[in-house]
């Protein structure tokens, strides 16, 4: 702010095309607090209308307990499994973080359980901050409720929530799906293998115990589906949780008076505790929407000198310029504005600042392959997530970092190598079929293959799948995975064929290496 506060005043000072005619102390006054063009701009607006409501809905169903429940749920379903601890940290992180919608309350909540399992399991304490801090990030992107950008989406391009979130959910499990092969991989890489039955609770057990925590997320997307506004569903899912706690501790009571004598202060105390928990989860809830205000506050003065100066034109101009007619650059070169803005600016602000200036030149550029004005947000609004893993400043991987007790730098960098997803699938947004929900089957061939060149860029990453993968193998596999993710069906038939014509190769090798230590009489 303080930047581009200067950048404002001294305009003439600075080189280039970035110098401009500045403005007097008065101008920036007027411009940024008395109109509509500085603080109390767009997002400010969608904040206190949406953004708020659904923090508010995230802290009622965490004060209820359904944190919790999500850990347990997925460490009981998840558990037996090879790395077992690391997946369920996968499954919780992705349903929890469609609450909070924020990498770093997610962290906060499940990495004390998953991360010293993790490392329990056999995982290096840097490689299970990594872990948990790409699976949280990616509970920004996870429908029903996504981050807060979300929401500026809807008001940026004038598109229902709903829709939003319908084309949404595809490319989140995408993206959960090359989290978790890494983490498959990394276990096996490591011989690791899931905790024994005795270790851990019955699914079945504990989704009985607990299924009601499922329904206030459901109820929200039937209430979109609807065709109702998204303050209105914020609000039911506010008002289905308090619902619901009540009728919790009902049921409880009437439980615990077949058991025990009861009085009616009993009943008086039970309506006491169920009133604290409402204000305590407002509470909660006001706490964790002060640092989303205040970046939106913020990035609102930014936004007022983009408009103020005209930087905002120029930058566009700029990166049509650089970027000539190649889509691949403008996208590659919104990646690297991301990563820039992301050390100092949380994902929602980032997303603003970006939306603004790079927004125009992709649908300027991307006009000859139908780039749509959804498909431009959001582009920008998966590489604004990299602020949350990308060294040098990312708060939820330090975050998860001190949790493991691991170098913050190593955790960091985990984070990035695991949460490479962010970078691949805006590339898919731009060139793919990801986005059109109304043809099925060119989504179905886009997503299939896309299951498949994950599965191969998470071999090269960990340079392992049955056995090591040798120096040829990698590079093989590296050009397989480039052609799974072109968009053209020739070049994704020929890598499906490369990549599984190595899979087979390496599972005979490894079948090969077990032939020793097989008793030949069984």
């Amino acid at each position: 702010v303080i930047f581009f506060l200067i950048y404002t005043y001294f305009g003439p000072f600075f080189p280039w095309e970035f110098a401009h005619r500045g403005a007097t102390f008065k101008d920036m006054i007027d411009h940024h607090y008395f109109a509509q063009e500085g603080l109390w701009n767009l997002p400010l607006g969608v904040f206190s209308t949406y953004i708020f409501l659904f923090v508010l809905f995230g802290a009622f169903l965490d004060r209820m307990g359904a944190a919790d429940y999500y850990v347990r749920l997925s460490m009981a379903a998840a558990g037996r499994l090879r790395g077992g601890p690391a997946k369920a940290a996968v499954f919780a992180s992705a349903m929890t973080g469609s609450i909070t919608g924020s990498a770093n309350a997610n962290v906060a909540t499940t990495g004390p359980f998953t991360i010293p399992m993790m490392k329990k399991a056999g995982f290096k304490p840097e490689t299970a901050a990594g872990i948990e801090t790409a699976a949280s990030t990616g509970g920004q992107i996870m429908p029903p409720i996504m981050g807060a950008s979300a929401f500026l989406i809807v008001e940026f391009t004038g598109i229902s929530y709903w829709e939003v979130v319908k084309v949404s959910i595809l490319p989140a499990v995408l993206y959960f799906l090359s989290v978790y092969t890494i983490v498959h991989l990394e276990a096996r890489k490591g011989g690791l293998e899931g905790l024994s039955k005795d270790q851990l609770e019955r699914t079945w057990n504990v989704f009985k115990e607990g299924w009601y925590y499922l329904l206030p997320p459901i109820l929200i997307i039937v209430v979109l589906m609807r065709g109702q506004s998204v303050p209105f569903a914020g609000v039911i899912g506010i008002v289905s949780v308090i619902a619901l706690g009540g009728l919790k501790g009902l049921v409880d009571f009437h439980a615990r008076s077949k058991t025990c004598k009861v009085k009616f202060q009993d009943f008086i105390r039970l309506l006491w505790l169920g009133s604290i928990n409402v204000v305590r989860a407002m509470e909660q809830g006001a706490i964790r929407s002060l640092s989303v205000c205040a970046a939106v506050g913020a990035v609102g003065i930014v936004m007022g000198a983009l408009f103020q100066t005209g930087l905002g034109l120029k930058f566009s101009s700029l990166m049509v310029a650089l970027a000539g007619d190649s889509l691949l650059l403008a996208i590659i070169l919104v990646g690297i504005a991301s990563f820039v803005l992301g050390m100092g600016l949380p994902t929602s602000a980032a997303y603003i600042v970006l939306s603004v200036m790079a927004v125009p030149a992709l649908l300027d550029i991307g006009q000859p392959w139908g780039l749509s004005l959804l498909a431009a947000h959001l582009i920008v609004f998966w590489f604004s997530l990299d602020s949350c893993f990308t060294p040098p400043v990312c708060v939820p991987a330090y975050t998860a970092g001190g949790i493991a007790q691991a170098n913050p730098s190593k955790a960091a960098w985990a984070a990035f190598r695991t949460a490479k997803g962010m970078y691949i699938i805006p590339l898919m947004f731009g060139f793919t079929g990801l986005l059109l929900v109304d043809q099925p089957l060119n989504l179905l061939q886009t997503f299939a293959f896309a299951v498949v060149g994950f599965l191969a860029s998470s071999a090269v990453i960990v340079g392992h799948m049955y056995v090591r993968i040798n120096a040829v193998e990698r590079i093989v596999i590296s050009l397989a995975a480039l052609g799974l993710f072109w968009p053209y069906i020739s070049f994704q038939i020929a890598g499906a064929v490369v990549f599984i014509s190595v899979f087979f190769s390496q599972r005979a090798r490894y079948a090969r290496a077990l032939a020793p230590n097989v008793d030949p009489t069984n």
